[in-house]
């Protein structure tokens, strides 16, 4: 009887072990969510500057932050292969930043991240 009972616990463990070895193995690393600031991580990095045209690769979300306050400045939805614009100039536009920005438009540092949209399955 004693065997018995070793028998199906090791049974057991191997089954949990493995069960913990396939959700380790699972897609989590897949389906990347949006970090705890709402920005998407680094890996969605895919321009920025003052002079900003890109054109999507996928269905997806273009947000457009200000790095050194970490505002996002726009979130556009755009499709596959539209267009993102973005300029600013020095002078009244520069000036309308600072104010909302609060900081000098020399210090802004604008970058443009883009989360492909989930794909339907």
């Amino acid at each position: 009887m004693v065997l018995q009972v070793g028998a199906v616990f090791k049974r057991q463990i191997g089954l949990w072990l493995g069960l913990l070895m396939l959700l380790s193995l699972s897609g989590c690393g897949t389906t990347r969510q949006l970090q705890a600031d709402g920005l998407p991580g680094e890996e969605y990095l895919v321009g920025g500057g003052l002079m900003i045209d890109w054109e999507a690769p996928a269905d997806g979300t273009a947000y457009l932050v200000e790095k050194e306050t970490g505002k996002i400045i726009e979130t556009r939805s755009l499709k596959e292969g539209d267009s993102y614009s973005f300029s600013v100039s020095s002078g009244t536009q520069a000036k309308e930043f600072e104010d909302v920005l609060g900081i000098d438009f020399s210090q802004a540092r604008f970058l443009l991240y883009f989360k492909p949209a989930a794909r339907k399955e």
